[in-house]
């Protein structure tokens, strides 16, 4: 498990390129798709990786929250949850 405010900072200092490079492996870890939760309009709007995004859109009524059994949770280290109603990790830190 990556500490997150390192990893965070680790991202800051990377090129463009690079960070799409670790948004696309979080996108691979990704399982908000298959959360309850998760809505058409959010399908429709391409909207995944709420955790590194921020929260959705759309309207969200909390059915299930998968987002402690995501592999980018302990990957990168996450402490929160419900990312598609309250905001990133960077967001929620206060980052």
């Amino acid at each position: 498990m990556e500490d997150y405010l390192e990893l965070a900072k680790r991202m800051e200092e990377m090129s463009p390129e690079e960070q799409e490079e670790m948004m696309a492996m979080i996108r691979e870890m990704c399982i908000c798709a298959g959360c309850a939760s998760y809505t058409s309009c959010m399908k429709e709007k391409g909207e995944l990786m709420f955790c590194a995004t921020g929260k959705s859109e759309c309207f969200v009524e909390m059915k299930q929250c998968l987002c402690p059994e995501c592999p980018a949770t302990s990957k990168m280290g996450l402490i929160n949850t419900s990312y598609c109603m309250q905001g990133s990790e960077k967001e929620l830190r206060g980052l």
